[in-house]
């Protein structure tokens, strides 16, 4: 799953893209929403990776690898540690969470690897509504992960 968040500081929104693959980097779901706030970046950035794993928590998935252009707090999840006062509480979800599933990695990847993720969260600035899609996706959305450098994703 690769995430994305993106402060919008003319408009005071908070815009968030989720995308998961597939082994072979085909669509399974994507996921925009946004939120009218002045956030700050690494809140929101974490705050994305703990809904993208509450999501694969509600679908049933047992493996998962998420992917963030964030490295900031994807290497203080690899390190385990939750003592940040601006997102302790996030990072103390987001380790809790891992544990449900029998496989689970953090991976920093460069944004041009997250191009999916990054384009649903500028897709979400105007969204009155959160959207998902499952199954069928729109052509653009179909078209942006099939030119992304970022779809061969390792397998876990």
């Amino acid at each position: 799953m690769n995430t994305d968040a993106s402060l919008n500081i003319q408009k005071q929104r908070v815009e968030r893209g989720i995308v998961a693959r597939k082994d072979d980097g085909g669509l399974i779901g994507a996921w925009a929403d946004s939120e009218d706030k002045l956030g700050e970046p690494a809140v929101e950035e974490a705050q994305d990776i703990r809904q993208a794993l509450n999501i694969a928590k509600q679908k049933g998935w047992r493996k998962v690898l998420i992917q963030s252009d964030c490295k900031g707090i994807i290497d203080k999840i690899n390190a385990r540690k939750a003592e940040d006062p601006h997102i302790g509480v996030i990072l103390f979800d987001i380790l809790k969470l891992r544990q449900v599933f029998t496989e689970c990695s953090f991976s920093f990847i460069k944004r041009e690897g997250n191009f999916v993720a990054h384009h649903l969260a500028k897709f979400a600035i105007n969204l009155m509504n959160d959207f998902e899609w499952q199954e069928f996706f729109p052509d653009w959305l179909t078209s942006l992960a099939r030119n992304d450098v970022g779809a061969s994703a390792p397998a876990l």
